[in-house]
């Protein structure tokens, strides 16, 4: 992009001037557009026949431009629509290809935890295990086991694994990464909590009640002294027990639960958050199943009326 430049700054009009040049040839086209951006991309054609004619002793310092720009415009989409991101998703497919033809697969570990997310959220698990593993693998190499970077990607690889049901392998990994993080950090650190509540929804999906019942409260003590007992993570874990509660028909402990997270979420964040109308409904659940009818109408009537307003 240094050519779109004039004395170290950017020239606009440069820029559109030659971007406009390059559409008549039909070297780029317009996805979409409106007031606020413009989205332009190569012809898959026109990658391709660059690819071949640029230099092979260029071609990795490009590709490794292009996979920092993709790894910033990943982080920047979010949950943004379908389309943004299947897009992204071809851009993605089509840069690996380049890191798995010149071997660069160990320079851009970061890259690869942003990427595996990304195919994760498309349900590409394959293609997201085969990232967070480069990555771990990268990691170890370079700065150790127990490096925050190298628990990163194992707590991502047991949230992976949760997600296909591969309870024994997110298990291990779950345990890998709460005992690398208690080594580094302590026990009582938010990211050690993190894979606490991990483990504790790992142990309640697989019925281990009384497991998940003590990994919750360690982490319900925990976030409650390390942020407060009204911050959202810890309204989370309070949620997360009343639905475990519930679970076991343990109506009482349930409800006690789900009114501290509704009350705490309606303090924090609203009476018309969506996490507020979360408890809310969980109320209504737990009412219902106890035979409180006018109870669970009353809670799923202002659920609804909460959301009509959102």
């Amino acid at each position: 992009m240094s050519i779109f430049k004039e004395d170290g700054h950017w020239n606009h009009l440069k820029f559109e001037d030659a971007i406009a040049k390059m559409q008549e040839l039909s070297l780029l086209q317009f996805s979409h557009f409106d007031e606020n951006e413009i989205t332009i991309s190569l012809h898959s054609m026109v990658s391709e026949w660059l690819r071949i004619r640029l230099d092979k002793s260029s071609q990795p310092t490009f590709l490794a431009a292009a996979i920092f720009h993709l790894e910033y415009h990943l982080l920047s989409i979010g949950n943004s629509d379908h389309k943004t991101r299947l897009e992204g998703q071809a851009h993605l497919d089509t840069i690996w290809r380049g890191v798995e033809r010149f071997n660069l697969r160990d320079d851009f570990l970061d890259p690869c935890i942003t990427f595996g997310n990304f195919y994760r959220d498309q349900g590409r698990h394959k293609d997201a295990e085969s990232m967070y593993k480069r990555a771990l693998a990268g990691y170890e190499k370079v700065w150790g086991r127990e490096h925050p970077s190298t628990l990163v990607a194992v707590n991502n690889l047991g949230n992976l694994y949760t997600d296909q049901g591969r309870h024994k392998d997110a298990e291990m990994m779950y345990n890998r990464a709460l005992a690398g993080k208690e080594n580094a950090w302590g026990p009582e650190h938010t990211s050690t909590l993190n894979t606490v509540n991990n483990l504790g929804l790992l142990y309640a999906n697989q019925g281990r009640h009384q497991d998940a019942e003590m990994m919750y409260n360690r982490a319900l003590a925990g976030y409650e002294k390390a942020l407060a007992p009204d911050h959202t993570s810890t309204l989370d874990i309070a949620n997360n027990l009343g639905l475990l509660y519930a679970a076991q028909g343990r109506h009482k402990d349930a409800e006690m639960m789900y009114n501290r997270a509704l009350a705490g979420f309606e303090k924090t964040l609203g009476p018309e958050h969506a996490s507020t109308l979360n408890a809310v409904n969980n109320l209504g659940d737990l009412y219902k199943s106890q035979g409180r009818l006018k109870d669970a109408a009353m809670m799923y009537n202002r659920e609804m009326a909460g959301k009509e307003i959102t």
